[in-house]
C-alpha cells in the first residue's frame, strides 16, 4: 500500500533508530513523571488533537486492536504481542526503518458508547540523525464521540523525557500527526468542517434516499442504466492517489 510506503519513507528520514541499551527501566505511572527524567534528559510533552468526521464505531474498526498498527505504517504481521491484544502488560514489539520498538499497555478501555483509552510506554529510542535519545511512560491515545455520534475526537498525548526536548516533540508531533491524517484517510478521507456540516450531510442524504424510494415507488422499476465505460477502478484509483499526494505533501 502506498500510503504505508509514505510513512515508511518518513522515518527513513527522520534516520535511523536504535532502541536504547542504557539501564534503566521506565516508570509505570500515568499522566506525567513524577519521578523525574534522569541525568541527561529532560520532561516534555506533545498533544495532537483531531477530530474525523466518523463515527466512533467506524474508527475503532481500525485503532481498536492493539496489534494493528497498518494505520501508523505497520503491515499487522510486522507486529508482535508477548501477551493478549488489549489487555494491560501487553507489549508490542515491532521494526521501524531500523528501530526495534517496545511498547506496553497500561491503561486499555473499549467501552461500546466511549470514551476509548489506550495507554502505553515507549521503551528508550535514539535518532542518529537528530541527535535525540527519548523514552515515555505516557503514549496515549483517546476517541471521543461527539456531534451526536457522528465524529469521533482524537486525542495522541504523550508525556516524554528527552536529551533534546524540542527535537524530540518537533519528531512526535509529526508522528502522530500523520497517524492522525492517516486514520482519516484510511476511513474515506472526508474532513470534518463542524458538527452542523455533518448533520447538513446526513439530512441530505435522507432527503435524496427518501425522494428516489418514493420515484421508484410511483414508477416502477426503471431500466438499469448502461454501465460507464471510463472504468470505476480507474476514479476509484484516482481519488486514493489525490489522498496520498495530500498526505505525502506533509513531507516537503
Amino acid at each position: 500500500m502506498k500510503i504505508v510506503s509514505i510513512l515508511w519513507l518518513f522515518l527513513a528520514v527522520i534516520g535511523t533508530a536504535a532502541q536504547d541499551s542504557s539501564p534503566f527501566s521506565i516508570f509505570n505511572q500515568t499522566g506525567r513523571l513524577p519521578d523525574g527524567c534522569i541525568d541527561g534528559y529532560s520532561a516534555g510533552s506533545d498533544t495532537v488533537l483531531y477530530t474525523v468526521p466518523y463515527t466512533y464505531a467506524k474508527v475503532l474498526s481500525i485503532i481498536g486492536s492493539y496489534k494493528n498498527l497498518t494505520w501508523s505504517g505497520n503491515p499487522d504481521d510486522t507486529v508482535t504481542l508477548n501477551g493478549t491484544d488489549n489487555e494491560v502488560g501487553t507489549a508490542r514489539t515491532y521494526e521501524t526503518s531500523g528501530a526495534h520498538v517496545v511498547e506496553t499497555i497500561t491503561v486499555y478501555d473499549k467501552p461500546a458508547l466511549g470514551p476509548y483509552e489506550e495507554i502505553h510506554t515507549l521503551a528508550p529510542l535514539s535518532i542518529a540523525t537528530y541527535n535525540v535519545s527519548f523514552y515515555a511512560d505516557y503514549d496515549g491515545t483517546t476517541a471521543n464521540l461527539i456531534c451526536n455520534g457522528e465524529a469521533t475526537a482524537l486525542n495522541f498525548t504523550i508525556n516524554f523525557c528527552a536529551t533534546n526536548v524540542s527535537t524530540a516533540t518537533a519528531v512526535l508531533q509529526r508522528l502522530h500527526m500523520t497517524d492522525a491524517q492517516t486514520l482519516g484517510v484510511f476511513l474515506g478521507n472526508q474532513s470534518f468542517t463542524s458538527c452542523a456540516a455533518i448533520n447538513s450531510t446526513s439530512k441530505s442524504n435522507t432527503a435524496s434516499i427518501s425522494t428516489s424510494s418514493k420515484i421508484t415507488t410511483a414508477m416502477g422499476s426503471c431500466p438499469t442504466p448502461a454501465a460507464f465505460t471510463g472504468g470505476a477502478g480507474a476514479l476509484s484509483a484516482s481519488s486514493v492517489f489525490v489522498g496520498i499526494v495530500a498526505l505525502a505533501a506533509g513531507f516537503t
